[in-house]
């Protein structure tokens, strides 16, 4: 098993190293390069990946605007967690920005390790919280926060984010206009 990797999941879980070593067969590596998916809207999610290096960009389309909701850099997940969980297609694309190394494991496989080891479930359970955390802590800010604030605080948590992607992509995020972005930029 890739280092990074079990260094990720020794942070959730107190895993030795033959727990780890017995799983690294069911993860598989894989390059995406740039402008390629790990996953389009209308397939199913049927895998988890562990970002090791590059960028990835999760949006759905509305007619021809393209949202984008999350950015995976190195050291995040990579999934739609709602098709993920309820087996249904997905209404997201998952694109990568850079040349992104990946690992991942299948949803039947992952679900294989729960019941033999609860120290894969609590990872499960850790993943879920962290996700629950952020999307509740994403959305307060959205709604709470100026503009300006919104950016400042960005370009804080994720300078990784503003050095590859384009500002259309980081505005759509923040859920304004790029000529809003520009604008706010601008202000010292």
């Amino acid at each position: 098993m890739d280092p990074s990797l079990k260094t990720f999941l020794t942070s959730l879980a107190p895993f030795d190293e033959s727990e780890l070593n017995d799983a690294g067969e069911l993860f598989t590596y894989d390059l995406i390069k740039k402008d390629r998916f790990f996953l389009k809207a209308g397939h199913f999610s049927d895998r988890i990946g562990y970002v090791k290096s590059g960028m990835l960009r999760f949006y759905f389309e509305s007619g021809r605007k393209e949202t984008t909701t999350f950015f995976a850099s190195p050291g995040t997940l990579a999934v739609d967690l709602h098709s993920f969980l309820m087996c249904i297609p997905s209404k997201e694309s998952v694109e990568a920005l850079a040349d992104t190394e990946i690992l991942y494991v299948k949803r039947k496989d992952l679900y294989s390790l729960y019941p033999g080891n609860w120290k894969w479930q609590q990872v499960g359970r850790i993943l879920m919280e962290q996700y629950f955390v952020a999307s509740e802590e994403r959305t307060t800010r959205l709604q709470c926060q100026s503009a300006h604030k919104l950016y400042e605080q960005f370009i804080q948590r994720h300078p990784e984010v503003v050095r590859v992607a384009s500002l259309s992509y980081i505005a759509s995020y923040l859920g304004m206009t790029p000529e809003t972005l520009s604008r706010i930029r601008k202000i010292p």
